[in-house]
């Protein structure tokens, strides 16, 4: 199976083989889909039967992605949807098609790893929240904009803030840069922070693993509030998962 994980701002794939998952070149979304080089890397492998595809850039990219997946391997792309129950879990999403597939699939695959309740942390475009509890029952959780995201906002939105970039800052900001860079990781460790409150008090005796994945989680994982297992790619391990349960 080749897995492809289409997100807002990267496209990230690799295909399963024995079980494993091997990666292949990660591109920007705005970038055409690296397809050839994803093809020679295949080829000395199995052949390619399945393509499982994560969503969440729109119809346009994903239309142009069907197109030429299906020229070069004849093989028609299943994009994949959350379910209301499915492999062990249920979600109390009011309406699934409203929930994005990254976000269920990170979940699903936190949740298959773990055996037990989950908190998944994923840092991209956005910054997104999703906690199952130990009966797989996936609660709901939230959407932020995430660190990069809010430095852009200020930057496009003020006519004297500009920055290009988030990172760490010792103390307080001596300089514009320094400020929004602190202040958009202080507002995402405020975020993060309230995430563990509300956890303590919602299921209060429940341990609840913290899983942290997505393009911008190497500059949060000192934000953390509490001890996490980082994993890269959470929602190509949901597509394996949701394949092999779909063969």
């Amino acid at each position: 199976m080749l897995l492809i994980d289409i997100g807002n701002s990267r496209i990230k794939a690799a295909y399963a083989e024995k079980g494993r998952l091997v990666e292949l070149p990660a591109v920007a979304t705005a970038a055409a889909p690296p397809i050839e080089a994803w093809q020679e890397k295949i080829a000395s492998t199995v052949p390619l039967r399945r393509i499982l595809v994560s969503n969440v850039a729109g119809p346009d990219i994903a239309n142009a992605f069907e197109r030429l997946a299906f020229e070069r391997w004849q093989v028609e792309p299943e994009f994949v949807h959350p379910r209301l129950e499915f492999a062990g879990m249920q979600t109390r999403y009011t309406d699934p098609t409203q929930l994005g597939a990254d976000r269920w699939l990170a979940a699903l695959a936190a949740y298959h790893a773990c055996g037990a309740a989950v908190c998944v942390v994923d840092a991209g475009t956005a910054l997104t929240v999703d906690v199952v509890d130990q009966a797989g029952v996936s609660c709901g959780g939230l959407i932020a904009p995430g660190a990069e995201l809010m430095s852009e906002s200020l930057t496009n939105g003020t006519a004297e803030l500009a920055s290009d970039a988030v990172e760490p800052v010792s103390g307080f900001a001596t300089n514009t840069r320094d400020a929004i860079s602190l202040g958009c990781n202080l507002a995402v460790r405020g975020l993060l922070v309230e995430v563990a409150d509300r956890l303590e008090q919602l299921a209060s005796g429940t341990t609840f693993t913290w899983y942290l994945t997505g393009g911008g989680a190497g500059a949060i994982r000192e934000m953390m509030p509490i001890q996490h297992v980082y994993d890269a790619n959470l929602v190509l391990r949901g597509l394996a998962i949701f394949g092999e349960a779909r063969r």
